[in-house]
């Protein structure tokens, strides 16, 4: 059984916004949410839309993420 099917048609039928989708996906669970993700890229990949490009980002601004995520772990464990 395909995701559509295990969700019922008329259910997938009678959303035509986007914003009516999203709200859906919000209630799936996280298998149905993983499943769904993984339904929307095989669509992708099969009309042939090209990934975004990848993001770029200065060795100092990764190492200032990496900075500010050891000091808010030190902080959450109280060491802070």
């Amino acid at each position: 059984m395909s995701f559509a099917e295990s969700r019922g048609a008329g259910y997938a039928l009678s959303m035509s916004t986007l914003a009516e989708i999203e709200l859906a996906a919000r209630r799936l669970s996280p298998a149905e949410k993983q499943q769904l993700l993984i339904l929307v890229a095989q669509s992708l990949r099969e009309q042939g839309v090209p990934l975004p490009e990848p993001r770029l980002f200065s060795r100092q601004q990764m190492q200032a993420w990496m900075d500010e995520d050891e000091r808010d772990l030190k902080a959450f464990r109280g060491q802070g």
